[in-house]
Parts: structure tokens; sequence; C-alpha cells
């Protein structure tokens, strides 16, 4: 496989990079989507029960129901390991003066790649807070294995809630005014997005602000979506295999 002529042609131009990511990309090391083939979707009534499990609601209620969902999913994805397609954004990090990596993963592979520059807007599913005493701490790989209801805080007993977003959430406020920095008071020359169905708004704002200033926009996905059509290159296939392809050709 090979990228476009065209699209090399402008790569020697580009001093700052802008990559969004989604769960496709984490697909590939073998995490399960919500949507897309494979997704948890694929069976609506199981997509359904899954997201009211992870809700901003259900946590509030039932917050045993909630861990024990994020435990299930979590024991699913215990062998993953970043893959080509985080390294290749790491390469990329490396070879430009600015870049900034815009991700709705809550998984810790691209930490675990070496990125850097790393704007987590669903938040870090690994860090938690005491709903009592606003205490911080992060869960290991291993904490989910036995995990069957929710964790409470070793300082004062309270429920712990996971650092993630979840449904019914307004996204963290630290992490919006990042994303704004570096994708909308500063638009990046290239713009690159893979793995993602972008149907949030804030997904898609820096594609569209990024192709109406006239900057380089790339998509890598195997499935068509809102975004194929506006972008400059639709790229057909998998993250690990075309984003080390792109990381090559920068000069």
């Amino acid at each position: 496989m090979q990228l476009p002529a065209a699209l090399i042609e402008f790569l020697p131009k580009v001093r700052s990079v802008g990559a969004i990511t989604g769960a496709g990309v984490s697909a590939e090391s073998g995490i399960q989507t919500y949507r897309g083939q494979g997704g948890v979707y694929d069976d609506p009534d199981v997509g359904d029960q899954t997201v009211e499990a992870l809700s901003g609601e259900t946590l509030a209620v039932d917050p045993d129901l909630t861990w024990r969902t994020i435990a299930a999913m979590a024991r699913q994805s215990r062998d993953a390991r970043p893959n080509p397609a985080h390294h290749a954004l790491v390469a990329i990090e490396k070879k430009v003066p600015r870049f900034a990596l815009l991700t709705q993963n809550v998984d810790p592979l691209h930490q675990e790649a070496g990125s850097r520059n790393i704007i987590p807007i669903h938040g870090d599913l690994y860090a938690t807070r005491c709903l009592e005493c606003n205490g911080r701490s992060r869960m290991e790989r291993e904490d989910f294995e036995t995990l069957d209801a929710a964790p409470r805080c070793k300082a004062c007993g309270g429920v712990l809630r996971p650092g993630a977003v979840l449904f019914g959430e307004t996204l963290p406020l630290e992490e919006s005014m990042r994303m704004r920095k570096e994708f909308v008071d500063f638009i990046p020359d290239l713009v690159v997005i893979a793995g993602t169905t972008a149907l949030f708004p804030y997904i898609q704002q820096p594609v569209l602000l990024a192709r109406q200033a006239g900057r380089l926009t790339v998509e890598v996905n195997p499935e068509r979506t809102l975004l194929s059509d506006v972008v400059d290159f639709f790229l057909k296939g998998k993250a690990g295999t075309l984003l080390p392809l792109l990381a090559d050709a920068l000069p």
C-alpha cells in the first residue's frame, strides 16, 4: 500500500500536526469499540445496556454496576499493548516542531507508546477520584481482574469514580481548553483523524476548521464517515497500516 503522490508532495511543508484518534486505533490492539464493525453496538440491546451502565446517572445510584461493567471491559483488553498506529504517532511527534494528539480513547496505550502532548478529551479510565473526599489515585490493570463492586477510597472509604467521562456527562474543562488552544486558536498545518466515526461535533470541528483555513486534512479509516467527503485525502484502511506510512513520508 502506498500514500497518494499528491499527499506526499504536501508533507515537506508541514511544521505542525494535530492528530485525532478514536476507538478504531485501540481496536487494532484488541480493545472493543462501541460502534463500527465488531463493536458493542453489533447487538443493539447489549449496546444500550452498556451505555446505561456507563452513565453518570447509573454511577450515582448503582456504582457497583458501573464498575462491574468497566471491569468486564478492562478484562477483555488485559493483554492490549500499543500497535503500529500508536508508535507511528510517536514518530510523527518527534519529527515536527509542534504536535498535539486529541484522543477519545480512555485506555493508556498512547501514553505507553510514548506520545507526550496528549489531550484525553474523554478522560483516563485508570485515574480515579473519591466522591466523598475528592482524593485522587490510580488503578492498575491487575486491579480490574477480581473487581466486582465499586472500589473504595483508602483514605475515607468513599466510593471512587473512574476518571473517564461517562455517558451524559460534560467534557472536562481543562482538556476542552487545551483542545481549543491546539486546534482552534492555533490551526495545525496537518490535521489527521484516524479510527473514529467522528459523530461528536467537537471531534468534527478541528477538521472542518483546518479545511476552511486551507490546511492539509487527512482521514484514515476502514469505513467512510461524515468527514470522508470533507477532508483533502481519505485513506481507506487500518490506522496501523497507514499511519506508519504517513510517519515515514514526513521529512
